[in-house]
């Protein structure tokens, strides 16, 4: 029978953004095995019922350290022997390195990186010791890249930003993908909100993510029109030097000048109570998860002209587009939404449109089998 493996870097992503993809593997007639750090047995328990075979990778997902990490390597490059998968999908940093760079031992898998955004590398650097783990990350990039089978981006500008830094070879096939692609049985449309108008960011917390530029729009607005409404779901990244700090929020929640809800693990009953996504990112996405999430929903977009961003709106039409870092554009188009409501409607349907044409799940897995000629 043959063998696929799936390897990401953080293990709930496996059924939250993966599952589709293990499932369209497994119809294809592939035993798949999935691979990632950590333990949670809940999302354990989820991938044996879809028939998924789970192995725990001793990887960490964040910092660079050598001796760590070629630890993870060589557990990959025994693993990989033992297994021998026809076919390796990685996605995030650390397994697109590690992961393929352990794959080139076995000649007869084909490997894909899939490149769903840049984070940590793709923003400017200003410190020294930044500039200095960048260098490392490009370095190990080129390294693990110079015999990959198969590229898979999620934005051209990404693709842009390989090339700049030479880091693929001349034989490596590339393609781009629409995001990751959503469920659009799992993420339905719903009816639009017209009153309350009611604004919605989800997002990691901190500043590159546009949560602070929204912060500071809600103010404003709420100055004008109080009866607004502005709701943050997020996990506060303590330790994280760009984050926003806790006590910031509840004071702002508190005052009522947004609703912070937390973090959630499913986010489908505050997008249906919502009438506009708002990410001001200004973060280098692939495609932001949470956009096609809301897209699949029916809800129009405000969201910057940023990589990976920018595709999931189109301006004027099912959103609009601002510059990022620009809180006085964010209020003209937040503004837009309270004194014309029905561009809630008009705009959530194209959306939705969009969501369908382009985005769904089995419609990009499909495209990725395609072009990697997995049969």
């Amino acid at each position: 029978m043959k063998k696929a493996i799936v390897f990401g870097s953080y293990l709930p992503s496996l059924i939250n953004f993966r599952k589709n993809l293990l499932i369209d593997l497994i119809d294809l007639n592939y035993e798949v095995v999935a691979l990632a750090p950590g333990e949670d047995k809940e999302v354990e328990k989820q991938l044996s019922e879809i028939k998924v075979k789970f192995i725990k990778v001793p990887l960490a997902r964040t910092g660079f350290n050598p001796w760590r990490d070629m630890k993870c390597y060589n557990f990959l490059k025994k693993l990989f022997k033992r297994i021998k998968p026809d076919v390796l999908i990685t996605y995030t940093i650390k397994p697109n390195i590690y992961g393929t760079w352990a794959a080139t031992s076995i000649s007869s898998c084909k490997t894909i990186a899939w490149i769903t955004g840049l984070g940590y590398i793709g923003m400017e650097k200003k410190k020294c010791a930044q500039k200095f783990i960048r260098a490392i990350i490009l370095t190990l990039y080129r390294r693990a890249f110079r015999r990959l089978n198969f590229i898979a981006f999620q934005n051209p500008d990404d693709e842009r930003f390989f090339d700049h830094y030479r880091l693929l070879n001349q034989n490596t096939n590339r393609t781009i993908t629409s995001g990751s692609g959503i469920d659009l049985d799992l993420f339905y449309k719903v009816p639009p909100v017209l009153n309350p108008v009611t604004f919605l960011l989800v997002a990691r917390l901190i500043a590159a993510k546009g949560v602070k530029i929204y912060i500071d729009a809600a103010v404003r607005i709420k100055k004008k029109y109080p009866t607004a409404q502005f709701r943050l779901i997020g996990m506060l990244d303590k330790g994280n030097p760009d984050a926003i700090k806790e006590n910031e929020i509840r004071q702002l929640h508190d005052a009522g000048v947004i609703f912070y809800c937390g973090f959630q693990k499913d986010i489908r009953t505050e997008l249906a109570r919502s009438s506009v996504f708002v990410l001001p990112s200004y973060y280098r996405e692939g495609t932001p998860r949470t956009i096609l999430e809301a897209l699949a929903m029916g809800k129009p977009v405000i969201t910057t002209d940023n990589p990976g961003c920018r595709e999931t709106t189109v301006d004027s039409l099912n959103g609009f587009l601002i510059p990022v870092k620009n809180t006085d554009k964010l209020v003209e188009a937040l503004e837009k939404f309270i004194t014309n409501p029905e561009l809630i409607k008009k705009m959530g349907t194209e959306s939705y449109g969009l969501a369908v044409r382009k985005y769904d799940v089995h419609k990009v897995n499909s495209h990725l089998f395609k072009f990697a000629n997995i049969t």
